[in-house]
């Protein structure tokens, strides 16, 4: 026997593979769309796309034949660790029971039961999975062709039907086609059909096993969250040969599809001896079908209905990950700057978007008492990288929301002098000061552009003369020479102005500067896109040495995680730093301008 947990998770590492695959698929499809440029006639979108055509099934079934051979070894050990783990439990009982059942090693029906169960699977995976090959050409040629119709009508700009494509293949991923013509997304299919091979492979040799210690009777197992059809027969005892008082093979839909060891059926059985005290009571099984599952509404739902809720909303940030992958892909491939500035709108409001959905999720998880499955919501192909750009990007959203919410709180109103580039005005300064600044900045976003490094300059906010000049490395600067001469001039204020090489605002370590140094006073980082950050000590946070005392509750429950081994070492740097930017933006950001 496989309990139904076993059953739901036994495809995950596997699903992963395809998921890469996945990820692989759409990333290729949106970078042949974006090389297909600017149309500028009719057809010539369409002739790019007929010239791709031919290579993208090529480099498709080459990836596929890549990821099934690394399929083959992890099912069959799949198949093996299932098979021995279900009849070991089984032979726990019969040996109880005073029987002498084989090991699946030295029984002939049960090996041959559990290779032809593992070829099944292999081929159905292999046949399923060599139809994506057709049907992502079928989304390429459908999203080109769409783009064009766009385009040739008016309503549309070429580069937004560009865009749009990229999107459209996104939204849709990679499927798998079947011989009716249905159509399956592939993490859809491939988790159907191994979990189902495992379930109906270990089923059988079960069930040869009983048949040959002449075992009659087999408990099914019982799980919430069942659907309604089979939780009418879970938890009950079957007689394999149709004995009154029990349930019979016909009765649980034993060899159907939709009925027990059927399409994704979690439910196994185990021998039963007449006497023996029994898995599950009827209160147990009455309980696993009560609505006793509040939602954030407030409703009351079964557990079933709870799991097909997060189900929708794991789906919903899958997709949205493989739209900001083929974004990114697409953007890295790109040329044309209104198609680019088009394309990075859309990441950024999928960024946005992918941080509302994983919140939606987390707080219905945390609500209804469910777990997350991030097997279900890892798109393996969204890595690192494309995952930090979404982070940085849902950042950069949180520090413009505050620095806006504290100009108009405070009434302290930092803004750019269109008529004059790198012209910083901060209400409270008068001209040589703001001249000293906006110097400073001219100087070191221009040096920055040349080799690369981050340069600063402390400006005195009463003569506004540069009184001190460094140049750091591609990451940071300021070190113990910048303390050495702010601790030799401690009645001086000072506004520290540095470039930044990225796209990020204030790090960690400019905020810690800030607000460890009692003569830095306004603080400014130019970045290489033209933005500036300018902020302003408060009185509040003038004397504030050490983060957890900021944050003591944020920074206790992190640290906590972490000793309970919840997070790791890294994943708690990274989320307080988290805690650290978002909360300390809210706390003292006066705002930000633009520099033209």
């Amino acid at each position: 026997m496989l309990t139904p947990d076993q059953l739901a998770h036994c495809a995950d590492d596997i699903l992963k593979l395809y998921s890469q695959l996945e990820e692989e698929i759409v990333r290729d499809v949106a970078r042949r769309i974006s090389k297909t440029g600017i149309i500028t006639e009719t057809g010539k979108l369409q002739l790019n796309a007929m010239q791709e055509l031919g290579t993208l099934n090529s480099d498709i079934l080459s990836s596929l034949s890549k990821y099934t051979d690394k399929t083959d070894e992890q099912l069959q050990k799949l198949f093996e660790d299932a098979a021995v783990t279900a009849t070991e439990y089984d032979n726990e009982i019969y040996r109880a029971n005073g029987l002498n059942p084989k090991s699946i090693k030295v029984s002939a029906t049960q090996m041959q039961t559990l290779e032809a169960g593992y070829k099944k699977t292999s081929d159905d995976l292999s046949n399923l999975t060599r139809t994506t090959a057709v049907t992502s050409q079928t989304s390429f040629i459908n999203a080109c062709t769409l783009a064009e119709m766009k385009a040739e009508s008016g309503a549309f700009s070429p580069q937004q039907a560009i865009v749009d494509a990229i999107k459209q293949v996104a939204s849709e991923g990679a499927f798998v086609l079947y011989e009716s013509g249905h159509r399956d997304r592939l993490d859809v299919a491939i988790r159907r059909n191994v979990m189902t091979g495992i379930g109906q492979t270990t089923g059988e040799i079960c069930l040869a096993n009983a048949r040959e210690l002449d075992c009659d009777l087999m408990e099914i197992t019982a799980h919430a969250g069942a659907r309604p059809s089979h939780a009418s027969w879970q938890g009950q005892i079957v007689s394999l040969s149709g004995k009154k008082g029990y349930l019979s093979l016909s009765d649980i839909g034993y060899g159907t599809g939709d009925g027990f060891k059927g399409w994704n059926c979690r439910h196994d059985w185990f021998p039963y001896f007449e006497g023996s005290t029994r898995m599950y009571s009827e209160k147990d099984l009455k309980e696993l079908d009560a609505e006793n599952i509040e939602f954030p509404d407030g409703s009351m739902h079964t557990l079933y209905e709870a799991e097909q809720y997060q189900r929708a909303l794991e789906r919903r940030i899958r997709q949205t990950k493989r739209t900001l992958a083929a974004c990114d892909e697409a953007l890295n491939n790109l040329s044309n700057e209104e198609t680019l500035k088009n394309l990075q709108k859309e990441f950024n409001w999928h960024s946005k978007k992918l941080k509302r959905q994983e919140s939606e999720l987390n707080a219905f998880c945390e609500k209804t008492g469910l777990l997350p499955d991030n097997s279900r919501t890892q798109v393996s192909g969204f890595g690192k990288s494309t995952s930090q750009k979404a982070v940085w990007v849902n950042k950069r959203q949180k520090m413009n929301a505050a620095a806006n919410s504290a100009i108009r709180n405070t009434g302290k109103v930092l803004s750019f002098n269109p008529n004059a580039s790198f012209k910083i005005v901060i209400d409270g300064y008068d001209d040589k000061v703001l001249s000293g600044l906006s110097k400073a900045s001219r100087k070191v976003a221009e040096l920055g552009g040349k080799d690369g490094l981050e340069h600063l300059s402390l400006i005195n906010l009463v003569t506004g003369e540069e009184e001190y000049f460094d140049v750091g490395s591609e990451q940071f600067v300021g070190g113990s020479e910048l303390f050495k001469f702010l601790s030799e001039n401690p009645d001086k204020k000072y506004a520290f102005i540095h470039n930044h090489n990225e796209d990020g605002y204030f790090s960690e370590r400019d905020l810690t500067t800030l607000l460890t140094t009692d003569n830095i006073s306004v603080f400014a980082a130019i970045r290489i896109d033209g933005v500036c950050y300018v902020t302003e000590k408060t009185e509040t946070l003038k004397n504030i040495s050490f983060w957890d005392k900021l944050f003591p509750d944020e920074i206790n429950s992190l640290n906590k995680k972490y000793r309970d081994g919840i997070i790791t070492a890294g994943e708690r740097t990274r989320m307080r730093e988290e805690i650290i930017v978002d909360g300390l933006l809210k706390k003292f950001t006066k705002g930000l301008i633009e520099l033209e």
